[in-house]
């Protein structure tokens, strides 16, 4: 794919894979793996279809049934961070839940060889870097948590790099996961969780506390509440902000109203990220442009969160010099900041 020149190296910190698959990919592994998708999923403009987050969940787990082997998610993978290379994205962290995939029959080291490949691949061809974030789904439960944490640490990749939770947060409390997250904090991932976009404020700074997280996905309920904010700015938290995501699903009524700006007035430290790009027709320079465009956040401001980015990243130190380097050499270039 030809490189498309833009003002900022972008990063997608919270992209499911799973989120990935487009209309035309799902038909056609539907195909291939024999099956049945309903065409009810599918909108009428060529996307996806539903009328309530829960109606969401049902469609994007429906999608998700397509993938049936370790090549599709070297498929899924490959095909968006080159498509994202191409777009002057520098790092990706997937979020891969792999009990989906094991009810597909894909064993979990399969699925974690297909990932490792994938970033191989990819930053041959293309030069990006990423990482791999195992997530447990909050509404599967907790005991299932457990049983993906132990067994991610009897099948290490060095392409894992962090541990997640995601889901309907209206279902299970957060500390209910602890056990699964003390066994991916005790073997080195970083943490994050989706909180704060559905539950309020309180719910996000809990969730902090009980998990013992350093990045937090979406969070935008925590601006509710402004002396959560400065407990959870005092402890450095990352927020994963997803606009497109939060307007999709009605989180907020428009990207106009989405809170990203007082996140940022407020000290807070934000990443743009894409979170489910097929359902929501996004890509992390859509994203970076929707902040620009419509709540008028400046190029300086977006190459800091990039930089904001690196610093949230489970990627190593090495690593993360090294995006550093790519932001501020893409500065030098095109004489920002």
């Amino acid at each position: 794919m030809p490189m498309i020149e833009n003002p900022w190296p972008t990063i997608d910190l919270h992209v499911h894979l799973r989120g990935t698959i487009d209309r035309t990919t799902a038909l056609d592994m539907a195909r291939q793996n024999k099956v049945h998708v309903s065409m009810g999923n599918f909108s009428a403009a060529g996307g996806y279809a539903w009328s309530s987050f829960e109606e969401f969940l049902t469609v994007y787990d429906q999608v998700g049934r397509v993938v049936r082997s370790a090549e599709d998610i070297y498929r899924l993978a490959t095909s968006y961070l080159c498509r994202c290379a191409s777009q002057g994205t520098i790092y990706v962290e997937f979020m891969l839940s792999p009990g989906h995939s094991v009810e597909n029959g894909i064993p979990l080291k399969g699925q974690l060889e297909a990932m490792t490949s994938a970033f191989d691949e990819a930053r041959r061809s293309t030069g990006i870097e990423g990482g791999l974030i195992i997530t447990c789904v909050r509404h599967r439960g907790p005991d299932e948590a457990i049983f993906i944490a132990e067994t991610v640490l009897t099948n290490m990749s060095s392409s894992v790099v962090g541990f997640g939770l995601t889901g309907n947060e209206g279902l299970y409390d957060a500390a209910e996961f602890k056990g699964a997250f003390q066994i991916a904090e005790e073997a080195g991932l970083g943490l994050t969780a989706h909180t704060g976009e559905w539950r309020d404020a309180a719910s996000v700074l809990q969730t902090v506390e009980q998990l013992n997280l350093s990045r937090i996905g979406h969070g935008i309920r925590a601006m509710e509440n402004h002396s959560i904010v400065e407990k959870l700015v005092e402890r450095d938290i990352g927020f994963e902000v997803c606009l497109s995501s939060n307007v999709a699903l009605g989180a907020c009524r428009s990207a106009g109203e989405h809170p990203l700006r007082k996140m940022i007035e407020a000290g807070c430290k934000v990443s743009l990220a894409t979170d489910d790009p097929a359902f929501f027709g996004t890509s992390p320079i859509n994203e970076y442009e929707i902040a620009r465009d419509v709540l008028g956040i400046s190029d300086e401001q977006l190459v800091q969160i990039s930089l904001d980015a690196v610093d949230m990243a489970f990627c190593s130190p090495a690593k993360k010099i090294l995006l550093r380097e790519k932001i501020l050499n893409h500065l030098h270039l095109h004489h920002i900041g």
